[in-house]
């Protein structure tokens, strides 16, 4: 069983190879595959552009004929057409001649470059040319965009607005997808009770479950809750048996650190499933579990609000996506400046809520909470690392920020 360091994801996704969970594939249209993840690579199926455009309104010509071109000694061309924006011109430019060509028209034969109307003077069929233009100047070549067979979108991209966009253009209306997992989620607790209910003392509705429910929800996968789960080592086993059963991923909020009451790793164990971590580097979101039951994915998270947000954030939606099909980039941090002084622990990796001002700078402003404050999920906007080698960092340091 593994105890792992966070930020070492090379260790995340070794464990991730463990997990015998294989996506699906399926065939969608464009227009309802938003968000799902790409199977396959898309390659251009011809040159974008396939002949050469503007890329500004002006005037097609030979670069040489303009060279030397300037506001005391203009060039002067001979204007022999006008050419229209969804139109393959039909004639050819000879030397000293030039066409009017607006943003997106194709290049006659003959021309190598555009001059900026901004550039030029017309007297009748005649153009004063007052600046010297390279060849392929202000000219998107064949294939320059996108080439016959270039891989346009690859497997393992989420596919966005722009990539159905991107795709729309190419007339590619089919794509081939991961079908989202089907993740089951549910709080467990005796003291845990539906947002619908009056709390007894020593009781608090279930805040955990909604949290990490709609933040699946939000990057695709089909994710349902289930009633709340008491602190029983027979209901918790007829939980995730039945789940596992019906769902790819399994995930519990509490009941994973090392309480009396905390039956989750048992009742992984009992059910033939296996327990591959159990506690990571991390401050707050140590006792996160990652297993396996029935060949599904099971992940069991902190009961207190902050540790199940912070690991539901860094471990759980990384490792999902990762198993998903998806090509998981490594977590970007911001770089900002610490307002006041932070103190830590060597040996553990911690995060600490800040909320950030930018005053001719970004500045990091640390929100000390604990981990059961609920409030405080709202009220930060970003997280700040602490590196595990770190005692401490000074005000006025430059600090690593987790973009929320």
């Amino acid at each position: 069983m593994a105890f792992l360091n966070l930020f070492d994801q090379r260790k995340l996704w070794e464990l991730a190879k463990k997990i015998p969970l294989e996506p699906v594939l399926e065939q969608k249209s464009i227009f309802d595959a938003l968000g799902l993840v790409c199977a396959e690579d898309v390659v251009a199926p011809e040159d974008v552009p396939p002949k050469a455009r503007s890329e500004v309104d002006g005037y097609a010509v030979r670069s040489r004929d303009v060279k030397g071109a300037s506001v005391e000694r203009p060039s002067l061309l001979t204007c022999v057409g006008s050419i229209a924006v969804d139109e393959v011109p039909q004639f050819e430019l000879n030397a000293g001649e030039c066409a009017y060509i607006p943003t997106g028209g194709i290049l006659p034969t003959g021309a190598d470059a555009v001059v900026m109307i901004e550039f030029v003077e017309e007297s009748g069929n005649y153009v004063e040319v007052f600046k010297p233009v390279a060849p392929l100047e202000n000219v998107i070549p064949p294939g320059e965009d996108m080439a016959l067979g270039d891989v346009v979108v690859k497997r393992g991209q989420r596919i966005t607005p722009q990539v159905i966009g991107l795709l729309s253009y190419l007339g590619r209306l089919q794509v081939q997808a991961f079908k989202p997992f089907r993740v089951f989620v549910a709080a467990t607790g005796n003291e845990i009770v539906e947002p619908n209910q009056v709390p007894r003392l020593g009781q608090y509705r279930d805040a955990n479950s909604f949290t990490v429910l709609t933040m699946l929800k939000e990057k695709g996968f089909d994710a349902q809750r289930g009633a709340i789960v008491p602190d029983e080592l027979s209901s918790i086993r007829e939980v995730i048996n039945k789940a596992a059963q019906n769902y790819d991923a399994v995930v519990l909020t509490g009941g994973s650190s090392a309480g009396i009451r905390d039956l989750v790793v048992r009742a992984v164990e009992e059910e033939g499933g296996t327990v591959l971590a159990h506690g990571f580097t991390i401050k707050p979101g140590k006792p996160t579990i990652i297993g396996i039951i029935k060949d599904k994915l099971f992940v069991g998270l902190p009961g207190h609000p902050m540790s199940c947000f912070v690991s539901a954030g860094l471990i759980l939606m990384p490792l999902l996506k990762k198993l998903q099909g998806e090509d998981v980039k490594p977590t970007l941090l911001l770089k900002a400046r610490l307002r006041t002084a932070v103190f830590s622990r060597i040996g553990v990796e911690e995060w600490i809520p800040v909320r950030l001002r930018y005053e001719e700078e970004l500045w990091a402003e640390p929100v000390f909470t604990k981990s059961g404050m609920v409030s405080s999920m709202v009220r930060n906007e970003g997280f700040l690392r602490v590196p595990p080698e770190c005692e401490g960092l000074e005000p006025g340091e430059v600090v690593e920020v987790l973009l929320l």
